[in-house]
Order: C-alpha cells, then structure tokens, then sequence
C-alpha cells in the first residue's frame, strides 16, 4: 500500500521537488545535469572500485538493497523479457511453458488474467511509471522476485510505499555514461576507459542521443538502450540466459497503447522519437554481440519495428512445448492467436 507517513509526502510534493531540480540545474555544470532528481534526497554509497552498492535517503528509511555481486546467476534454461507492447495480448500465457521471467513496468498486470503466471526478475528504468500507476508497482513490490531499479526509482519506490508492504528484493544498477551523483561522461572520456574493456563493452560513445553499448557485468553499469527492454536484456544475458525471448517489443507507438492501457489513457513513450538513431542501432549491435557469444535471442513480436536481421522472429506458439525447436514464423503465418 502507497505510505501515508507525512514527511515523505512533503519530500516528494511537487513545488518542493521542482525547486530542488531548478536549484541544482542552475548551480551545476551540464554535465551533472541527470542527478537533479536526486540532489539532496539522495546519497549513494561505492565500494573501493568506484562501483554503486546502495543508496541513503533523506527523511525516511528505504527498504534494504541487495549488491548486483549476490544476484544469482543460475539461469540455466530459457530466459523470457515479458514488455509491454500491445502484442502481448496475442499471447495465452495459461498454455506457455516459460523459464525464467523478467517484467517491466506494466508486464505485471498480465497476472490479472493469469494468476499463475510467475515473475522472477523485474526491472524499472521510469520512476514517472513508479508515479502514475501505483497500482501496478505495489503488484510488483508484493512479490517474490528479484526487483532491479535505478537510484532514483529507488527513491521514488521508499517514498511511495511502505518498507513492510515491500516483499520483492531490490538491486541497484546505473547507466554507465552518466552515473548516479557523477558527471556524465564525454566522449573522449567514455572512449579512453573503456578500451579493450572486455565487461563494457562500448559500440558508440559519439552518438547524439546516448553512448551504445552492451554491459557483460552489471556491478559496473548498464548502457541505456532507449527502453528498459535493453535493461532487462542486459541483466539476463549477465545472469546465464543462453536462449531468450522476447514479448511485446513492438517498438511502435502507432501499433496502439501497452496492452495494459486503453486507448487514451496511455502514458507517453518516446519510442518512435528514439527508435532510428537510438534504439534500433544499440539492439543491432547488441544482436552481433550476443550472437557471436552463442546466446540465441527469438523475437516474439510479428510486427516488431526491429527487423528478422536484428533478432529472428517466432510465433508465440514456439512456447507450447520448449522441447522443441521453434518453427519459423513463415510456417506459422496462418495460426491464428
């Protein structure tokens, strides 16, 4: 349940939050520009490599964190990223044999038809998502899973809820070029770290919108993707996944609202602003990457903005029996869902 208590209530009113963030952007270089939703509510804690550990909260005490170092990394079959594209709803979950799943934002509301269906990893990139559907996250944090934030979704979560509502275990992560109350990376500087760095695996540090790259170790960082869906495609190829698939990475807002939402009442995406010179690029690279390290990613979305070149598409009816092979999607063109 949303907490009541009334000093987190204060910290987190909108005038005063606003005046915090104008505060900080206008007595701050712009390189530290992405930590002004955090100054002054938040302190993170490092360890001795400069890695994120946690994080300490200004008028109220947060649920505890688990370092990245303890995640298990025990995937040992298939790993399922369930988003939240409108595709999603072409699927019957009540006849899939999934392995390990992860959601995102909303992908948990997919529980209300099918109460059976079990979450083990969770990822939240949008602490505007952490705002406006409560109701969704508190879903999330009443369940038995692995829950991975950033800082300031964590912050959002332990000024929101209350710490006993809070069953689900959280781990903190950062965007590796622009890290928690640091300054965001250059170019150059991005470049000259990560060299030859066999775990950051950098792709672009020039791009306008967001340096590319692929994390092969989380405890350092995550590259941004434009969506959380390469968050969570990160942290599963980092926790043993060697076959993935994806749902509902429809990539598209013109394919109509996340399956969850209805028509009108969605919350905005920059998804078609972010998809050519952004999104695309990184998963195409991220694809060429995986590939060569034998980890095999199936898209599960037939209309999917990212093409077959990117990651093969299936029909979601691959899922029915995970012994065998998933047939091509060429085969399966006249099934319907």
């Amino acid at each position: 349940m949303p907490r009541v208590a009334l000093v987190p209530r204060l910290l987190c009113s909108r005038p005063l939050t606003k005046g915090f963030r104008y505060f900080y952007r206008y007595t701050r270089p712009g390189a530290f520009r992405h930590n002004e939703t955090l100054w002054p509510l938040v302190k993170v804690r490092r360890d001795g490599s400069e890695r994120l550990v946690g994080c300490e909260l200004v008028g109220v005490k947060g649920p505890r964190t688990l370092p990245m170092d303890e995640v298990p990394r025990d995937i040992s079959g298939d790993a399922h990223l369930i988003l939240s594209g409108p595709s999603v709803a072409q699927i019957d979950y009540a006849q899939c044999r999934l392995g390990a799943v992860m959601g995102v934002n909303g992908s948990v509301a997919l529980r209300r038809q099918y109460p059976t269906l079990r979450f083990h990893y969770y990822a939240m990139l949008d602490a505007g998502f952490v705002k406006r559907r409560r109701d969704l996250v508190a879903d999330v944090l009443s369940q038995d899973l692995l829950l991975f934030v950033t800082p300031e979704v964590y912050r959002w979560i332990a000024f929101l809820f209350a710490a006993d509502a809070i069953r689900c275990r959280i781990v903190l992560f950062e965007e590796v070029h622009q890290r928690a109350l640091q300054a965001r990376a250059s170019p150059d500087a991005l470049e000259a770290q990560l060299a030859g760095d066999p775990e950051l695996v950098l792709f672009d540090a020039r791009n306008p919108q967001h340096a590319h790259g692929f994390s092969l170790n989380p405890a350092r960082g995550l590259f941004g993707g434009g969506t959380v869906a390469y968050t969570g495609l990160q942290l599963l190829a980092w926790m043993g996944a060697r076959t993935l698939y994806l749902h509902g990475l429809d990539l598209t807002a013109s394919a109509g609202p996340r399956f969850y939402e209805s028509a009108g009442a969605q919350l905005a995406t920059a998804l078609d602003r972010q998809f050519a010179g952004h999104i695309e690029p990184a998963f195409r690279q991220a694809s060429r990457l995986l590939g060569a390290r034998g980890v095999k990613v199936y898209n599960l979305s037939p209309g999917s903005r990212l093409g077959d070149d990117v990651f093969e598409k299936r029909h979601w009816s691959c899922l029915l029996n995970q012994a065998e092979s998933p047939a091509s999607p060429h085969l399966l063109s006249g099934l319907t869902s």
